[in-house]
């Protein structure tokens, strides 16, 4: 019998131990569920890169654009909410606007940032962000374009050199920004920061910074692009100043379509001037101003007078300011003699066909040709080839002739034509 009692009493006891394990297990579950849904909010901050944009929008709204001297703002989002929910938020759970709502006039204000829940499931509440605004510039949008002012040391150059014309890889420029500030712009200046070198003698080149002037300009809002491209935004350019050396050089023209075996005192030159003030470039190596050319084929018996602008002289910068022109005098030999050969127009050879035509002679503009010939040769008409090139169309049909004259002691003076009828060839 006190065996039977004593069963019974470890039944119970065995019994009990599990209903106290069960029921710690399911007090757990309750408290874990419990703290979930009714605990206390926990936080959590989340960091937002946003674009900034309000341009279309404020056009509609007040007519003006808005100006930033940035293109986006991080903004830290500090949300609060169940601990299982919070774990759950990303970024593209807020929605971030800009407040622009109060902007009804020109100049700098401050635009709140308003940060709200864009989730659909998950509660959250969004409770501080920072910056929590950012300031901005609203204005009519105005451009204008300047003239690129050029400032420099012109003293900064060695004894016998000067500065020769800068040359800058944008002359002028656009700009761009609130009306209020663009109109404030006086003139674009760029100027020249030699650093350390002083004294130059050699060329010198750098990228050097546009700085708007005009009374209370700010430039923080204003766009800077180079006239030819408003699509590229600079704020500098490339200036090269070259330098030259300060020289006297003897003038000189130079001669074209010489024949080979003309004789050397064939022509005598003359100048108006004997030499040239003028700035050169050291590396040039020249030792004389080569102020333009002359053809052979401009040349006739006697005198040929030639007017040369020193403006168009290249290679070099002319420095003496009275003196616009040099004239040139051309004497031809007396023991050269002019001579009129005849010509006909089927003598002209026809070259550089376009692929497909035919072309015939239609006309010449002349019936003779002038030749410059030494004592002892007289020109016939077999001497003489006369050759038209095609292969450049004009409208007009009038191409030039290049008479080739078999004697190189002579040449041709003066210049040909003729008219050329062009035929498409049949399919």
């Amino acid at each position: 019998m006190a065996d039977k009692k004593n069963i019974s009493i470890r039944k119970l006891i065995f019994n009990d131990k599990y209903l106290i394990i069960f029921s710690l297990i399911l007090a757990l579950i309750v408290w874990v569920i419990t703290s979930l849904n009714i605990g206390t909010d926990e936080t959590k901050t989340i960091t937002v890169d946003v674009p900034i944009s309000l341009s279309d929008e404020l056009s509609e709204q007040v007519g003006m654009k808005y100006y930033s001297l940035q293109d986006s703002v991080s903004v830290n989002v500090t949300i609060s909410g169940a601990k299982y929910v919070i774990g759950q938020v990303d970024e593209n759970d807020l929605s971030v606007k800009f407040d622009t709502s109060s902007v009804n006039r020109a100049g700098e204000q401050t635009i709140p940032i308003l940060v709200t829940n864009n989730s659909k499931t998950l509660d959250f509440t969004v409770t501080s962000t920072y910056p929590s605004s950012i300031d901005a510039y609203f204005d009519i949008e105005a451009t204008k374009t300047f003239d690129l002012y050029l400032t420099y040391d012109e003293t900064n150059i060695a004894d016998g050199y000067i500065f020769g014309t800068p040359v800058m890889s944008e002359d002028k420029i656009t700009v761009s920004g609130p009306k209020t500030y663009v109109d404030k712009i006086d003139r674009a200046i760029v100027d020249v920061d030699f650093g350390d070198n002083a004294l130059l003698t050699e060329p010198f080149n750098s990228e050097c910074p546009i700085t708007l002037d005009g009374s209370g300009v700010e430039s923080s809002y204003i766009t800077i692009t180079p006239k030819s491209d408003t699509s590229t935004i600079i704020n500098n350019v490339n200036v090269t100043l070259p330098v030259l050396k300060d020289t006297n050089l003897p003038i000189k023209v130079d001669f074209e379509e010489a024949p080979a075996n003309v004789a050397s005192d064939a022509l005598k030159v003359e100048y108006s001037q004997d030499k040239l003030h003028v700035g050169v470039l050291d590396s040039a190596n020249l030792t004389s101003a080569t102020i333009g050319k002359i053809s052979y084929e401009q040349l006739y018996t006697g005198k040929n007078e030639f007017t040369f602008d020193l403006n168009d002289v290249s290679g070099l910068t002319v420095l003496d300011n009275k003196f616009k022109e040099v004239k040139v005098t051309v004497t031809v030999d007396s023991s050269y003699k002019k001579y009129n050969v005849a010509q006909t127009a089927s003598k002209v050879i026809l070259e550089g066909v376009p692929e497909g035509y035919s072309a015939t002679v239609k006309s010449i503009d002349f019936k003779n040709v002038w030749v410059i010939a030494p004592t002892g040769y007289i020109p016939n008409a077999a001497d003489i080839e006369l050759k038209c090139d095609l292969s450049n169309n004009t409208e007009s049909g009038t191409y030039p002739i290049e008479v080739v004259l078999s004697n190189n002691t002579a040449w041709v003076y003066g210049e040909y034509n003729v008219v050329v009828e062009f035929t498409e060839n049949a399919q």
